[in-house]
């Protein structure tokens, strides 16, 4: 009788990797602990190359993170990782905010500095980089990034201010191919002030994200800044009708999707998912009242939705009460409990809402 170990080591190396090149990143990490020939193995560029194109892909939810981990859900095995993510990345999560994700990387900015400086890590491969520092911008109101699978490069886009009274916006961003940042505008447009930082996402071209103008009253305000002509513009869209709270822009089937909260005397009154269709938020779902019911307080309370694929995921500032709706089969999923305790997450979490892809192959 042939032992089990020994029909993979009567197979040629090549047909191993490519074998192996099919299993999940979690399964990967186990089967580097099976000998030194299989951790030598799963290092090779030729592995990582044929894991890159063949493995199956499991984005998660980075729901919200403790001081030391951040729980993240895998839809696709139905598990929650709390991974200590900021141990990885060699950073310290008091000192440090995760501003966006994008092909198996993530950008963080330190806090409490004169001057920002963005911090690019795969926490997976356990490596990070400290970006330059930006020429001019010294008060960020935007941060979006988009990943190139293919090419393995990043870019993120930041527009801010070199002063806070300033009334110009700079928009400049940076290439992981040259690792230089490069100027693309000044704008005096004034929906680009803002009162807080924005998390853009990226569609087709182009970084969306929703203004809060300083010196208007018009509420929200959908913008998008083309990449190719190097400028930001207001689309014009009518915001659903109602005081609209916690909005968050998601891309789901390949389509702009609008999830939020309407209040009124400061309670919520509904939660929705909004499509966008000719310039026009058209309302795709209404969160059932019994669900509602269960995932809010008395009073109004902080709710964050991320998106892919079929699955929006709706967090509130209970992190580890989070529901799952599949645009698919139209139905309303609890998330599972979370190991990690209620009185652990109860005023220590501080919701994320980013979908992360984990990789074997971004390199920073």
């Amino acid at each position: 009788m042939v032992e089990r170990g020994a029909v993979f080591n009567q197979l040629p190396e090549e047909l191993t990797e490519r074998i192996l090149a099919h299993l999940p990143i979690s399964t990967i990490f186990r089967c580097r602990c099976v000998c030194k020939h299989w951790n030598k193995l799963l290092n090779t560029n030729s592995f990582l190359e044929s894991w890159g194109e063949f493995s199956p892909k499991d984005v998660w939810f980075l729901v919200y993170h403790t001081r030391r981990t951040v729980a993240a859900y895998s839809p696709r095995s139905g598990w929650w990782n709390n991974l200590p993510l900021f141990d990885r990345c060699s950073l310290d999560s008091s000192q440090v905010l995760l501003l966006a994700s994008s092909g198996g990387f993530l950008c963080f900015r330190n806090r409490n500095s004169d001057y920002p400086t963005l911090i690019v890590c795969n926490p997976v491969t356990r490596t990070h980089r400290v970006l330059p520092e930006m020429p001019q911008i010294r008060y960020i109101d935007i941060v979006g990034m988009v990943a190139d699978r293919v090419s393995g490069s990043y870019t993120i886009l930041v527009t801010g201010t070199p002063e806070p009274t300033c009334n110009e916006s700079i928009t400049e961003v940076y290439d992981s191919r040259t690792q230089r940042w490069e100027q693309h505008c000044r704008s005096q447009q004034e929906f680009l002030q803002f009162w807080y930082e924005v998390h853009a996402i990226w569609h087709d071209g182009f970084f969306y994200c929703l203004a809060t103008p300083l010196n208007t009253s018009q509420g929200y305000r959908l913008i998008a800044y083309d990449m190719k002509k190097r400028e930001w513009m207001d689309l014009n869209v009518k915001m659903p009708s109602g005081d609209l709270r916690c909005p968050s822009l998601l891309i789901c089937r390949g389509k702009l999707l609008l999830a939020g909260k309407i209040v009124e005397d400061y309670l919520i009154r509904s939660i929705c998912i909004w499509e966008l269709e000719n310039l026009k938020w058209v309302k795709v779902v209404e969160m059932p009242d019994e669900v509602l019911k269960k995932i809010h307080s008395p009073h109004s309370v902080l709710i964050q939705c991320q998106g892919h694929g079929d699955l929006l995921c709706f967090s509130t500032h209970r992190g580890w009460q989070s529901i799952i709706y599949d645009l698919s089969e139209r139905a309303w999923n609890w998330l599972p409990e979370n190991d990690v305790s209620k009185s652990q997450a109860m005023g220590r979490n501080n919701l994320v809402g980013l979908p992360y892809e984990p990789s074997l192959c971004a390199r920073v």
